[in-house]
C-alpha cells in the first residue's frame, strides 16, 4: 500500500490552466501535483499570503491539515488509524492475499487468516455474505468495533476492515 502526497487529507486533484501546466506528458500530472494544504488560511499554510507558488493551490478552506488534525472523523484520522492497524497486524503486512466472491462493485479480499477488507466501489448499498467476526475498522467509523454475522451490510462507498479470527470474539 502506497498513499500519494495529499491523500492523507482527501485532497482532490486540482483543475490546471493549461498556461500553467508545467509536466511534459501528455495529459499532465499537475492537478495531483499542488501544494500540501497545511491550513485553511492565505497560502494554505503552504507558502506566503500573495505569493504565487510553482502550481496553485486547492480549495484549502475545504480540506486541510489543521483542520483535519482535532475531527476523529477525519481523513487525517482514518488514515493514521489504518496505519496504526497495519503496523500491529501481522496478517496486513505479511499475510497471503486472497480474492474473496463479493457482489458487483464490491472488492473483497482476506490478508492473512483473520483480517478481510470489503470495499463498496459504487453509490448503492450492497451486501457480502459469509463474514463473521468484528469490524476493526470502516471507513464510517460508527462501525468500528460492531459485530459482523453471516454478511456485512456495506453502505455506498463503504469500507471494512473485519477481524475474522478467535480474538474477533473479544
Amino acid at each position: 500500500p502506497f498513499l500519494y502526497y495529499g491523500d492523507e487529507i482527501g485532497m482532490g486533484e486540482v483543475e490546471i490552466d493549461p498556461g500553467r501546466r508545467l509536466d511534459p506528458a501528455p495529459r499532465g500530472r499537475d492537478g495531483c501535483r499542488t501544494p500540501m494544504q497545511w491550513t485553511a488560511g492565505p497560502g494554505a499554510g503552504f507558502t506566503a499570503d500573495g505569493a504565487r507558488p510553482w502550481l496553485p493551490l486547492g480549495d484549502a478552506r475545504a480540506r486541510n491539515v489543521a483542520d483535519q488534525r482535532d475531527d476523529p472523523g477525519s481523513v487525517l484520522h482514518l488514515v493514521r488509524d489504518l496505519i496504526g492497524l497495519r503496523n500491529g497486524s501481522s496478517d496486513l503486512r505479511g499475510g497471503a492475499y486472497e480474492t474473496l466472491p463479493a457482489p458487483e462493485d464490491v472488492w473483497t479480499y482476506r490478508r492473512g487468516d483473520g483480517t478481510v477488507v470489503a470495499l463498496n466501489l459504487c453509490g448503492r448499498e450492497s451486501s457480502v455474505d459469509g463474514l463473521d467476526g468484528r469490524v476493526t475498522i470502516g471507513t464510517d467509523r460508527d462501525r468500528d468495533g460492531n459485530r459482523v454475522g453471516g454478511a456485512a451490510r456495506l453502505r455506498p462507498w463503504e469500507g471494512v476492515v473485519v477481524e475474522t479470527g478467535s480474538s474477533a470474539a473479544t
